[in-house]
């Protein structure tokens, strides 16, 4: 599956190279939720910052904080007392600039979703010099893929990454979505109607790299694949749980891929069946214990 999911992720970058050459838009090959259809699209995505310590500098406050995708500058904020700043920005990838006493010092680069609120806490180490991240949470809204698109966030230990479904689907792929890839260090999808939805051929790789790691929270199925679709999950604990349906349901000749890390928890409990796969379908949850109520 690893190999698997690499071929994936390649494929979904050429088509998305591709798709740019008639879409006049120099942002649709991002990393992130990508639309090439729509010619742009407002700031929908809040970066909430604190610059906690300054190392071999001045203080936290009157610090430039810019925001610069493809060389040019797409927000720009200055640090309060506090070290706060705030910058509106689109999805993709982007890199931030501290300037300090009139020269920029440190940058990094950053991959920013959708409908989504960062809340980041960073260190600057002006000897290094480097910025250095202490805390990184990214407050998601339901995640909507389809029309050749792709949601992609490939942050490995750093991110703590939550979506909240506000009772919809948390994730929703459907059958021309190329690929959703979220690579970071906790994953938890919470007040969901369904936890995952796949539908067509579509993909959803999600990997959480620390323990605790990966939680869903769903009323209906916790797990919904349809078609072809593939879901595969790996992570520490992983915790799956429906309240009123199936923990996972698996229909057509989809499958479902649980991975849990060697000796971590993994529970799948559903109200009506912790799994349910048509007999065509495939749920391969090694390692899992199964619940119902």
């Amino acid at each position: 599956m690893k190999i698997l999911k690499s071929v994936l992720l390649l494929f979904a970058l050429l088509v998305l190279i591709w798709s740019t050459q008639g879409c006049g838009n120099a942002e649709c090959v991002l990393t992130g939720f990508v639309n090439c259809g729509n010619g742009g699209g407002a700031d929908k995505s809040i970066i909430n910052g604190t610059v906690l310590d300054v190392i071999g500098g001045p203080g936290v406050s009157g610090i430039k904080v810019r925001a610069e995708r493809n060389g040019e500058k797409v927000a720009s904020d200055t640090t309060n007392s506090e070290g706060e700043f705030k910058l509106k920005v689109r999805e993709g990838n982007i890199t931030l600039l501290f300037e300090i006493l009139g020269e920029v010092t440190v940058g990094r680069p950053f991959t920013i979703t959708e409908d989504s609120e960062v809340f980041l806490d960073v260190i600057l180490d002006l000897v290094l010099p480097q910025i250095e991240v202490e805390d990184w949470d990214v407050a998601q809204d339901p995640i909507r893929c389809d029309n050749n698109q792709s949601f992609i966030i490939e942050e490995d230990d750093l991110v703590d990454f939550t979506v909240d479904g506000n009772g919809k689907d948390c994730i929703r792929a459907k059958g021309d979505c190329l690929l959703i890839d979220i690579t970071v260090q906790n994953i938890a999808l919470n007040d969901c109607n369904e936890g995952i939805l796949a539908e067509g051929s579509a993909d959803v790789n999600l990997e959480a790299l620390a323990v605790p790691t990966l939680t869903i929270d769903a009323e209906s199925n916790g797990i919904h694949t349809k078609g072809t679709a593939s879901v595969m999950l790996i992570g520490g604990n992983i915790v799956v749980t429906s309240t009123a349906s199936d923990g996972i349901r698996a229909e057509d000749s989809s499958d479902v891929d649980i991975q849990p890390q060697p000796g971590s928890q993994c529970i799948i409990q559903g109200f009506d069946d912790a799994i349910d796969p048509d007999p065509t379908a495939t749920i391969d949850r090694d390692g899992c214990t199964l619940v119902k109520p």
